[in-house]
């Protein structure tokens, strides 16, 4: 009998058009749930000379043991497949309500394989597994999809998750979006949705969950949500999030050194106030920070948090209006916006530094701040007009089709766009050039952030004085108290490698990071360890969490080695390290710090120096054995 998990993974075949059903149980052991069992998967699942949009390729979706449940902000979807991106691993996760539903159907993860002959849905209804002629809503935009398909189920409570034309055409940042406007944005999921002619996966389930305790369980969810909802923190993210980003967004700039005229008149809050009516929430979400809009003569949709800087001050744009209605287009499209918003900023510095003119965009002068450029971009990638085509590609592509030194200008890891707004700071530039996917956000302490404006915005007192409760807490928590001095190398592996383990404890229960520390509030691995044990009947501790994020790390870097990636890879863009304040160069990191704090992270979590891959030592010694043999040379 299984508790809190549904029991259940469910494999479809597009190409057969046969489904299978497999055990949860023999994953869950190890891999605890959702990413973890993904990427083990489609690890196992997956040959290295299969390509990100061959057949046989695999598409997983998966949700974590805690989806389902009252626990707060568990609602989110691991999606995961080789990516068209970097080549490697592709990862994203979205909220929203569709990993309820797919638990509530009875299966904790979905696998898609092969291609369907003609564009087709997947209809799910608890143990029903169909598939459906999608000719009807094939090129139709992510907002209409899903209305359509709940019309011809005649179900309106049917989850829906889709592709745009970007999906369809294989754009390589197409995205997935639900019904509510939730994203799996980046790594190119869509393209890999689009090659396989999967226009959507529908999901209707009816069954519940069993709790091993129940009262012991909600009485851990009720303590957990009464946490958050009396944190210091809570009121400010509940109703003031746009503030926060305000002040983040200007961080930022500084850091970067990066201000221009306008940007001082930026305010994400009073836009917000303006004219986002009410906020959103997914599943189980005490917070609800996502802002929905709908304005005459711009359209209807929603926000979280990265489009209001991607599209502002990313691009020198100072209108919000002008970064709605692109975003709402990237968003009906299927685009993914963080990654458009950088194809805009890589263009409009070429075309500052003479590297390109409007003779090679359509007409359209690439200037920093273009409304007509912001808005035109999104459709002509998304339906791989003009430029468009060359862009649709991924930025390496692009560049290497421009030409004329286009490529020292990007802001890339393993192929994959960096956030156009943080500077290249010490602890975000390795975890970004350590990251699977060429996004290490999640693995970056937002303190480091802090710190590091602090140290260039405020005197020198004031600065030690806010080290100096940083470096006690480090010395407590990793052991290493220089480790948050942003000017050092010192620690930042050991800062890195803590992040990425917090983040993945979310990403294999299902829980929304912006419950935990990460953003502020207090919901850590303890909280989500005593709600895992009184909803599994079986002791789960903060250990054994952190032993499945060990797991979860291995297997992910072992698929990169399979795919051909190594330590040469984990690097990042010289247009994204050279681009720190020049008035701090000492907050930046050259390439011999990169290498150094990469040697540091290798040692620490016992990979091979050399090559970056895990040793066989130590897959063996985190029960990862079957690994091991893989990746043994033939």
């Amino acid at each position: 009998m299984s508790y809190l998990r549904a029991g259940t993974i469910l494999r479809v075949n597009l190409s057969t058009g046969e489904a299978g059903k497999i055990p949860v149980d023999a994953y869950a052991e190890r891999f605890v749930g959702s990413k973890g069992i993904n990427v083990k998967l489609l690890f196992d699942g997956l040959e290295p000379d299969t390509l990100p949009l061959d057949p046989g390729n695999l598409l997983l979706f998966g949700a974590g043991p805690l989806v389902g449940t009252p626990f707060p902000g568990a609602s989110r979807t691991d999606v995961m497949a080789r990516s068209p991106v970097g080549g490697g691993l592709g990862g994203s996760s979205m909220g929203g309500y569709f990993s309820g539903e797919l638990k509530f159907a009875g299966y904790d993860n979905l696998v898609v394989e092969g291609r369907a002959e003609k564009p087709v849905y997947l209809c799910i209804r608890d143990e029903r597994v169909e598939i459906w002629d999608a000719s009807a809503v094939w090129g139709r935009d992510t907002v209409d999809t899903p209305s359509l398909i709940r019309d011809e189920l005649r179900d309106p409570e049917t989850q829906v998750v889709c592709i745009g034309p970007a999906g369809e055409r294989r754009v390589v940042y197409a995205s997935i979006v639900g019904a509510d406007g939730s994203v799996a944005a980046r790594s190119g999921l869509g393209a890999v949705m689009g090659a396989k002619n999967l226009k959507a996966v529908a999901v209707r389930g009816t069954r519940g969950l069993r709790v091993a305790r129940p009262g012991e369980f909600l009485d851990e969810c009720r303590k957990a949500r009464h946490a958050i909802e009396h944190h210091p923190a809570y009121p400010a993210l509940r109703r003031d999030v746009n503030r926060h980003h305000d002040f983040e967004w200007r961080m930022f700039a500084s850091l970067r050194g990066d201000w221009w005229p306008g940007a001082e008149n930026i305010c994400e809050e009073d836009f917000a106030r303006r004219y986002a009516p009410r906020a959103l929430g997914c599943l189980a979400c005490p917070l609800a920070c996502r802002h929905s809009y709908d304005i005459d003569g711009i359209g209807s949709g929603s926000i979280k948090c990265s489009p209001y800087g991607d599209l502002t001050w990313g691009i020198r744009n100072p209108d919000h209006l002008i970064m709605l209605r692109s975003h709402l287009d990237c968003q009906q499209y299927g685009l993914d916006t963080r990654s458009v918003s950088a194809v805009l900023a890589w263009l409009m510095e070429l075309c500052d530094n003479g590297i390109i003119s409007a003779q090679e965009t359509d007409g359209i002068p690439m200037e920093y701040g273009s409304r007509e450029a912001i808005l035109a971009l999104p459709r002509k990638m998304a339906y791989r007009e003009g430029i468009g085509d060359l862009l649709a590609q991924g930025l390496p592509a692009a560049a290497r089709g421009i030409g004329r030194g286009a490529e020292e200008y990007l802001r890339t890891a393993k192929g994959s766009p960096i956030d156009v707004n943080p500077a290249a700071t010490k602890s975000r530039g390795l975890a970004t050039a350590l990251a699977a996917t060429g996004e290490g956000s999640q693995a970056q302490a937002y303190v480091m952030d802090v710190l590091a404006g602090r140290y260039l915005e405020s005197d020198r007192a004031s600065f030690e004085q806010v080290l100096a409760r940083q470096k006690e807490r480090a010395e407590k928590e990793i052991g290493i108290r220089d480790a948050p001095d942003p000017t050092t190398t010192v620690g930042k592996a050991a800062l890195v490698c803590q992040g990425e383990d917090y983040a993945a404890v979310c990403d294999l229960t299902g829980v929304c990071s912006w419950m935990t520390p990460f953003i502020g509030l207090p919901v850590d691995t303890a909280t989500i360890a005593r709600a895992m044990t009184a909803g599994l009947g079986v002791e789960t501790t903060p250990q054994t969490l952190f032993q499945a994020a060990a797991r979860l790390r291995h297997v992910s870097r072992a698929f990169g080695i399979r795919c051909g990636l190594d330590r040469r890879d984990d690097v990042v863009s010289s247009g994204f390290r050279n681009q720190t304040n020049r008035s701090a160069p000492e907050l930046g990191f050259t390439e011999a710090e990169l290498e150094k704090m990469k040697d540091d992270y290798y040692r620490l979590v016992g990979w091979d120096i050399s090559t970056g891959a895990p040793t066989e030592k130590t897959l063996r010694g985190t029960g990862l054995a079957d690994v091991a043999e893989r990746l043994r040379p033939r």
